[in-house]
């Protein structure tokens, strides 16, 4: 599939359904009627509900903090319920908490009353891009000023905690149903990142998923007309590091989707070929579907 041109011109009727306000649901889950598959998605960066407070704090305007998204990738696999795939949604924005890190990933610059045994100081970290982000996807400074840690582990047990045991609860049920679960951890990187891939498919180099079920996932995205990369320039982030245990058959795939493909990266807005990507994906997922995960256990 080529990449739509990132500064297409846009249709009129796109919305930008970001919103400021309260988050009353810290996680979204969406199940089909019939559990008809052990592979559930999740979305963990897609959010696009900004709290006040954040805004409030914020030494970047909403439009900006918005890059740091992988936006709309919720609406691109909107109709996995329909296929029999269970979705996890995180409805916070990435820049206010990121699921996608270890607990343990503080920022030493970000918060006044920082103590060192708080923090895992991994590359994330020393990048600003901890379990609360320290700066933009654009490399600017997210806050106007130092945050408490008490602030953060308010987000945490407020927002990250309940993502991740709907991970858990699900992946679990996947497991007690089926006899093992494929978590599909949906994101999407900078056209620029891509280098002309559609899709980059991180098993952690081999170790988080079984290497049959990963090749069964990449021959999907390629028979639906999609180029795909595996592990290069993304391996699979936190969530995939922590699911992926193919022993206990729980596999999981990060999976990155060149933003090229469906999006305005400049203006954070839906491109004309969205629904395009959408219908491309709905194709490969079913096909993911239909395969019968349970006489075939790898």
């Amino acid at each position: 599939m080529t990449p739509a041109h990132p500064n297409r011109a846009l249709p009129a009727m796109d919305p930008s359904p970001a919103i400021i306000g309260r988050i009353d649901e810290p996680v979204i889950v969406r199940r089909p009627e019939t559990r008809k598959t052990p592979i559930l998605i999740a979305s963990p960066h897609s959010g696009r509900t900004y709290p006040p407070d954040i805004i409030a704090q914020a030494a970047l305007p909403l439009p900006v903090l918005r890059r740091s998204e992988d936006a709309y990738m919720d609406l691109l696999v909107e109709p996995g319920p329909g296929i029999g795939i269970t979705t996890i949604l995180a409805p916070f924005p990435r820049v206010f908490i990121d699921p996608n890190r270890s607990t343990r990933e503080l920022d030493r610059e970000l918060f006044a009353d920082f103590s060192g045994d708080e923090t895992g100081d991994t590359p994330h970290v020393q990048a600003g891009l901890g379990v609360v982000p320290r700066i933009s996807a654009d490399g600017r400074p997210i806050y106007t000023q130092p945050l408490d840690l008490a602030e953060a582990r308010r987000r945490i047990a407020t927002y990250y905690r309940p993502y991740h045991g709907a991970i858990e609860v699900e992946l679990q049920a996947a497991c007690d149903v089926f006899g093992m679960g494929l978590l599909l951890d949906m994101h999407s990187m900078p056209a620029a990142a891509g280098g002309g891939i559609d899709a980059v498919l991180g098993d952690r180099h081999g170790t988080s998923c079984d290497p049959e079920i990963m090749a069964r996932i990449e021959a999907a995205f390629r028979d639906a007309g999609l180029t795909v990369r595996r592990n290069q320039p993304y391996a699979g982030g936190y969530t995939t590091a922590f699911y992926g245990r193919p022993k206990d058959c729980r596999h999981a795939v990060q999976i990155e989707i060149n933003r090229g493909l469906y999006l305005d990266e400049t203006r954070v807005t839906r491109s004309g070929t969205f629904a395009a990507l959408q219908t491309v994906l709905t194709t490969v997922l079913t096909d993911l579907a239909a395969v019968n995960w349970h006489e075939n256990r790898l």
